[in-house]
């Protein structure tokens, strides 16, 4: 204010001061000669109570502030026993104890709980005997979550899933326990050896399938189907092949095999894929397992791998060594070997090929040795991978030739040829109906919001897409019936450290595990095998959280 001046500014300052303290308060407020300064002091007073304190009195100010307050620490308690109730779902207990026990021996490991939940409840219902009944009493949130698949928002916690409604989560669990007698019924799954595959071939076996089972690591699968509980019951229907689909030229000696082996086939799986692509450096670890003789004590290993070793003998020309050949995808003429030591071994070419440099960070360095510390592995036993980059997070400038040539190979070419060299086999079925299921993925879809990252993998999706597409209603005259298939989120795909930053910040875990995806992948068959089922096969559709989705 231009007319009050320095002056009358600090006489009325030191004034107000004089008023301070309890005796000059008191007076302040009682004398009859301070009467004209309350008078004017009260416009100012209500001015600065509706300014600081929203009309009310300093008291009643405090208790609001007080209230408010407490209203946040009960917001933050409530929030820490959402968390506290969401942690203890069946699915995220189990992965974050798995985790924590992992860490112990592998300190490197990221700090990303994942992977698969404990499956008795399965297993009883497979071998005939009463389902155990979850007993559990189910939480209330707090506050609401959307739901992973029909974003619906629910407090209702599932015992076993955190982030499916309570309609939504019944239906998963009843189908992730889903089986079917597929006695009599010949299946072959690609890339079989860990996660989705490895849980696809087993819900076969347990369903009374014989499986071929196919992984560029034969005898690491091997000793992992071993290890299962109930082996000795499915063993018979068992064999696994070593494969690598960049070898586009294998694929038709394998089904030529198959033809001679089993005569036809009911259920062909095109699971196997390449979404990141890893440097030959992770694979080491698996190096000495497959050029080694199986133990005396393992022989069980070798009774799944006997179709292996004939198809070796067939392709090779001989049983105790293989070469690559020149009819890989990959040309791998010009390319090294970053593992020598392998030299001539038993082992299927797609150990070799494993071995094969053809992108710059196949090199041997010691900064790239450094990325994939030795003896460190995650839950699926699979190398630790430290890398700040990778392929689920580059741009159509970063992915590497090769890497393309690889992805189109492996998720679309191979698939091609292994559906083209099903169908007769396919038609000899005695069964009345045959499926071919193609794994795929959202990356696939042309309607939903794309991101610039991983391209390449993104058009090798949309492809297989197309041939379900293109080729399922004429399939379908012939009882043959072809669907694409979304997994669901099962991992988180980023780098280490931006996967353990979102883990961390947003207490993340993946919704479902491999044995969802698997039971995803084998609805349009299972569903079809229910007692008192009156539906008709799903041919021509891309499936998504079991229920058609458009493409």
């Amino acid at each position: 204010m231009s007319d009050v001046t320095d002056e009358e500014l600090a006489a009325c300052v030191a004034t107000l001061q004089k008023l301070h303290g309890e005796q000059a308060h008191e007076h302040f407020q009682s004398l009859p000669r301070f009467k004209s300064l309350r008078t004017a002091l009260i416009p100012l007073i209500a001015d600065l109570r509706a300014k600081f304190f929203h009309g009310n009195s300093t008291a009643s100010d405090n208790s609001r502030q007080e209230r408010k307050r407490a209203k946040k620490v009960e917001r933050a308690r409530q929030k820490a026993l959402d968390q506290q109730y969401v942690n203890n779902t069946k699915l995220r207990a189990e992965r974050i104890a798995r985790l924590a026990a992992l860490q112990t021996q592998n300190p490197l490991l990221a700090n990303v709980p994942d992977g698969v939940a404990a499956d008795e409840p399965m297993l009883l219902k497979e071998k005939g005997e009463e389902e155990k009944k979850e007993e559990e009493e189910t939480e209330q949130l707090h506050y609401h979550r959307a739901c992973y698949a029909c974003k619906v928002k629910f407090r209702k916690l599932h015992h076993f899933y955190d982030r499916l409604c309570p309609s939504c989560a019944e239906l998963n669990y009843k189908k992730r326990l889903q089986n079917a007698d597929l006695r009599g019924h010949v299946a072959v799954v690609t890339g079989a050896r860990v996660k989705i595959g490895y849980e696809i071939a087993l819900k076969l076996l347990r369903s009374g399938a014989t499986v071929v089972a196919t992984t560029r690591f034969p005898k690491d699968a091997a000793f992992r189907y071993v290890k299962e509980q109930d082996f000795e019951v499915w063993k018979d229907r068992l064999q696994i092949y070593g494969m690598d689909f960049r070898d586009l030229g294998v694929i038709d000696k394998f089904m030529d095999h198959i033809e001679e082996t089993h005569g036809s086939l009911d259920i062909l799986i095109n699971n196997a894929t390449q979404t990141i692509r890893r440097p030959v450096h992770y694979y080491k670890h698996l190096i000495e397992c497959e050029v080694a003789p199986v133990p005396e004590d393992m022989t069980k290993v070798n009774q799944i791998l006997r179709g292996n070793a004939n198809l070796l003998g067939n392709v090779s020309g001989e049983s105790d060594s293989v070469s690559v050949n020149g009819t890989a995808m990959v040309n791998t003429s010009g390319a090294s070997s970053t593992a020598t030591y392998i030299g001539s071994t038993s082992a299927p070419a797609s150990v070799h090929l494993s071995q094969m440099a053809l992108v710059s960070e196949d090199q041997h360095s010691t900064e790239t040795e450094i990325l994939f510390p030795k003896g460190q592995v995650d839950n699926n036993q699979q190398q630790v991978d430290l890398r700040t980059s990778n392929s689920w997070v580059q741009k159509i400038n970063q992915i590497e030739t090769m890497e393309l040539v690889e992805v189109f190979a492996i998720n679309t070419m191979a698939p091609f040829i292994l559906n083209k060299r099903a169908i007769s086999l396919l038609e000899k079925s005695s069964n009345e109906r045959r499926f071919i299921i193609n794994v795929s993925a959202m990356e696939g879809k042309f309607y939903r919001t794309k991101t610039p990252n991983h391209p390449h993998t993104n058009m090798a999706k949309a492809a297989a897409n197309m041939m379900t597409r293109t080729c399922a209603e004429d399939l379908a005259q012939k009882d043959i019936y072809m669907s694409s298939v979304d997994t669901g989120w099962i991992n988180d795909e980023n780098p280490r450290d931006v996967a353990v930053r979102i883990a961390d910040t947003h207490n993340f875990q993946t919704p479902l595990d491999e044995i969802d995806a698997a039971a995803r992948v084998l609805d349009p068959i299972f569903s079809l095998h229910q007692e008192g089922n009156t539906e008709k096969p799903l041919f021509g559709q891309f499936l998504k959280d079991y229920a058609v989705s458009e493409w």
